[in-house]
């Protein structure tokens, strides 16, 4: 048995009173876990919500496909996230990003303190929440691998996502044009404290949104399409 901190990501139910929840874990990264029981189960309803901070014990053995999880405890309870529909939209955005771009990667401590030092921003944040996924996904790659160099950037260069550097003419497809790049090196400038001050058009924030996750797609092979992308582009147009 181990015991640890996990940050909820998506639960579905398996069986009449089961739940598989997926997981991101502290120690051991991306897990799919097993929870079998409805009247006590060892892991309750208001502990299955989208990010949640919950302390667990649980039976975690290799090459299993599914971890039994034994007990569990709140860390963290966010309101702020489950009583506003946009930052819930948001919450449920996150959790797919995290469940497809980790699915191949190794467990990361340094990565689980940043989503769950992020998801304490989103939970209290008021201002500038129309960026926050941006500033995310930005800078979630520092611990995938492909954070773009800043220090080569200068007005007028062009960002070429699949070799993830700036360049002063087209290299390929996935080059970006001058104020696609202007955006995007905006983004890499931006953190949760100052993230109110970029005033970007729905326009602008929904087309640098389409980019990011392309830069996922090239970086990451099996990321696949966001379902909930949508969604989300929508809620902040």
């Amino acid at each position: 048995m181990t015991h640890e901190q996990v940050i909820v990501l998506h639960t579905f139910r398996y069986g009449e009173s089961g739940h598989i929840v997926q997981v991101l874990s502290r120690e051991h990264g991306l897990l799919s876990c097993m929870v079998k029981g409805r009247r006590r189960s060892p892991l309750p309803p208001v502990l299955m919500q989208p990010l949640s901070l919950v302390d667990v014990v649980m039976d975690v053995r290799p090459n299993r496909q599914f971890q039994f999880l034994r007990e569990s405890a709140p860390l963290a309870l966010y309101d702020g996230i489950a009583g506003n529909p946009a930052k819930n939209a948001m919450a449920l955005f996150l959790c797919e990003i995290l469940c497809r771009a980790l699915r191949e990667s190794p467990a990361d401590v340094r990565l689980f303190d940043f989503v769950a030092d992020s998801v304490a921003v989103l939970n209290r944040v008021e201002r500038g929440v129309a960026n926050f996924h941006l500033v995310f996904l930005i800078k979630m790659t520092y611990f995938l691998g492909f954070f773009p160099n800043l220090s080569d950037f200068h007005a007028g260069v062009l960002f070429d996502m699949e070799n993830s550097s700036f360049v002063d003419v087209q290299t390929n497809v996935h080059t970006l044009d001058v104020a696609q790049t202007e955006v995007f090196a905006q983004l890499m400038r931006m953190d949760y404290a100052n993230m109110y001050l970029f005033a970007l058009s729905g326009a602008q924030r929904s087309d640098i949104l389409d980019k990011i996750l392309t830069y996922y797609r090239l970086h990451l092979p099996d990321f696949g399409e966001v379902k909930s992308f949508e969604v989300l582009r929508q809620l902040f147009a």
